[in-house]
């Protein structure tokens, strides 16, 4: 099975942990290029099902498929597949959980030359590129805990990027930042749509999703409340959205 001209699509998605069900019937399509944001409280299910795009989790029941993989729940999943899968989808974690052994340009070049062949030489020189743009050139001999927090949190978009992956996902990547590193994780979202790159973004802050979602996905308790574009902020179709959107 392949889909080639959709990123996304995840079809009765159900996950339990024990007796727990945590994600009910969820099904949806993401376009390629899309930034989509998954919203709702705590304990909604947006985190388990970005790691369920993954494989970090696997579902209980459904499918999926994205980045031209397709995956039945239903079967035991391979770790060869879940391997081939995380080269072409990057994840931003919310701890970031960049290697502290290891200096920011280690960071960055790691998966790349032990994964994707990419020679020392070569990677140096597209992670120095990135690191450019991402204002952080100057820290690239840098130890991780010699970082701030927007730091970090950009050496690992960075290290993200650098498997240059289909679909990127973000896990509350402003969780821990002031407004003004806030901002700068917005402009590099923004900027990253400009490529191509399919986004989806994990977040319970309305202001941060309504500046960077090009579509929305509202979850409470593990059900699709709301879908649709950024439009349904300003005409949420739904009153449980309409609540969220102003409590």
């Amino acid at each position: 099975m392949r889909f080639i001209s959709m990123s996304i699509r995840v079809n009765q998605i159900n996950k339990f942990y024990g007796d727990t069900q945590v994600l009910h019937d969820v099904s949806f399509v993401c376009e390629k290029g899309e930034t989509l944001v998954l919203l709702g409280p705590s304990g909604a299910g947006k985190s388990s099902l970005l790691r369920v795009l993954n494989l970090l989790e696997t579902a209980s029941q459904g499918s999926l498929s994205l980045a031209n993989e397709a995956f039945d729940f239903s079967k035991p999943i391979a770790e060869k597949q879940g391997l081939n899968l995380r080269r072409k989808v990057g994840m931003v974690f919310q701890q970031y959980n960049l290697w502290p052994h290891l200096t920011v340009m280690e960071n960055l070049i790691e998966a790349p030359t032990k994964v994707a062949g990419l020679s020392k030489a070569q990677a140096e020189s597209e992670a120095m590129a990135l690191l450019g743009k991402l204002q952080l050139a100057d820290k690239a001999n840098a130890w991780p805990l010699q970082l701030s927090g927007g730091q970090q949190q950009r050496v690992a978009i960075a290290r993200a990027l650098m498997m240059k992956p289909e679909i990127l996902l973000f896990d509350e990547p402003t969780a821990a930042l002031d407004p003004e590193i806030t901002s700068q994780v917005v402009n590099i979202i923004k900027d990253l749509s400009q490529t191509g790159i399919t986004q989806v973004v994990v977040t319970h802050e309305v202001d941060f999703a309504k500046k960077i979602a090009s579509h929305v996905l509202y979850l409470e308790r593990g059900h699709i409340v709301e879908h649709g574009t950024k439009q349904a902020f300003d005409n949420p179709e739904t009153q449980a959205f309409a609540d969220y959107l102003t409590h």
